[in-house]
């Protein structure tokens, strides 16, 4: 959980926050974007995409530009939140009431966890200035029909890879900021044309956090998705195929009239904003989905468990990825929601020798995690703000374990299971109902036939 700030006043610093400038070097293959606040704090952060193109045409310029624009207010995000002042300054574009109603939406609902850790309401501050009277048109740049799979070292992306390589669709993985985790996953897959991108957000944002600003949880996935729709140029693709489940739908917790979602850029609810966005009013020829959005995170671990070339490299805990390299941790932790979630997950379907293997220990005979799983299930406190299952999934689970002998016996299925009023399902039963299709997604056709295909092999 990020830190709260350990002052008060620090908030009276800063009257407004300014979009200063942004623009693309293409000699340099990397992207500046300038921040500042009224006090005079400056900050670069710099995009970088090795290996991109160095050349382009009149109209991919004008394009890039585009682009350019949107993740300039899209990425300024992370910046704001230090002091979440209400007064936004946009010094080198003006924007659109459509514009301004999108990124007013991406900040409030992306900073909704951020809102709850530091007790602020925001739904009053946030006001991006509207200069322009008419949204602008997109580009019809044509882009190469090219699918690119975002990668993030968990077994989701590792799934939509392997759908998209048995239906014999070309691919190349992506990553930002790829760690070892990440490339490991890369190299079992036998991958060897990966994109990776890398993100530096400027120290001096740290060192404000490390003062007492505001810090928190940030709407990433969103961020990145700007990024990637900049390298779709960049690097001649023009579909990305996310692995966002159906599971991310849905709250956290409600505060203020508001549902506060930890996975909101991972939820359906943003694909469908922030397409209609790209497609209106930046480039028209651009594809982003997520491939399994019609599944929940257990049908998901039902997909995976096929797939044990994976077994000895994916990593899903957050610790391998924080964003100091220094405090990364390698591994599993086995004491956080994503591990219990992971490891909850997976135990019907991958068995628990082999669990036990990937993880070092069976997490369901750990007292110490007894807390952590309560809240997964609903049991105490509200669902964890991380990337874990539905409640009513994580409930199902674990009783249907209780059906599984090598199961039954370990400490914390004694204790919980009991509390739960749900029936479980014999594995062929859960098997069967995790792997059901929700109705609600973005799939362009031929992708759901895939996934279908997928499904039922």
């Amino acid at each position: 959980m990020p830190e709260k700030n350990q002052t008060t006043n620090v908030m009276t610093k800063e009257s407004s926050f300014i979009f200063k400038s942004a623009h693309y070097e293409p000699e340099k293959r990397a992207v500046f974007l300038d921040y500042a606040y009224a006090s005079g704090l400056n900050f670069t952060e710099v995009i970088s995409f090795p290996g991109a193109k160095t050349n382009f045409s009149a109209e991919e310029g004008d394009t890039i530009e585009k682009l350019v624009r949107v993740l300039h207010l899209a990425a300024g995000i992370s910046y704001y939140k230090a002091y979440c002042p209400d007064l936004i300054v946009i010094n080198n574009q003006a924007i659109s009431q459509i514009e301004a109603d999108f990124f007013y939406k991406f900040y409030l609902m992306g900073l909704g966890e951020f809102s709850v850790e530091n007790n602020l309401d925001l739904r009053q501050t946030i006001n991006f200035p509207v200069t322009e009277q008419k949204a602008p048109q997109p580009s019809v740049l044509a882009l190469p029909r090219t699918n690119v799979v975002p990668i993030g070292g968990g077994k989701d992306s590792l799934v939509s890879l392997e759908i998209l390589r048995k239906s014999k669709q070309a691919f190349r993985p992506l990553a930002i900021n790829a760690g070892q985790p990440i490339l490991d996953v890369i190299s079992s897959a036998g991958c060897s044309d990966a994109i990776l991108i890398t993100r530096k957000i400027d120290p001096a944002l740290f060192s404000l956090n490390e003062k007492g600003a505001y810090n928190g949880h940030v709407p990433i996935t969103g961020i990145l998705s700007f990024i990637m729709a900049l390298a779709a140029v960049l690097y001649s693709y023009d579909t990305v195929v996310m692995s966002n489940e159906q599971s991310a739908n849905e709250g956290n917790m409600t505060r203020n009239g508001l549902l506060i979602n930890h996975q909101y850029s991972k939820s359906l609810e943003f694909e469908l904003d922030f397409n209609r966005f790209i497609t209106n009013h930046v480039i028209s020829g651009f594809r982003y989905f997520s491939l399994l959005r019609p599944l929940s995170e257990s049908g998901i671990a039902a997909c995976f468990a096929r797939e044990p070339q994976y077994f000895s490299t994916f990593k899903s805990c957050n610790r391998n990825f924080h964003i100091s390299e220094g405090m990364r941790k390698y591994g599993w932790c086995c004491d956080c929601p994503k591990c219990r979630f992971v490891y909850l997950a997976l135990a019907p379907f991958i068995g628990k020798v082999e669990l036990i293997k990937i993880f070092g220990k069976d997490m369901l005979n750990d007292e110490a995690q007894e807390d952590g799983f309560r809240e997964l299930l609903g049991l105490k406190g509200h669902k964890p703000f991380e990337c874990v299952g539905e409640i009513g999934e994580c409930r199902l689970l674990l009783k249907s374990l209780t059906l599984i002998p090598e199961w039954q016996d370990s400490m914390l299925m004694v204790q919980l299971a009991p509390e739960i009023d749900e029936a479980g399902l014999r594995l062929s039963d859960l098997t069967a109902k995790s792997l059901m299709k929700h109705p609600d997604h973005n799939l362009p056709v031929e992708f759901e036939r895939m996934l279908d295909e997928f499904i039922g092999s």
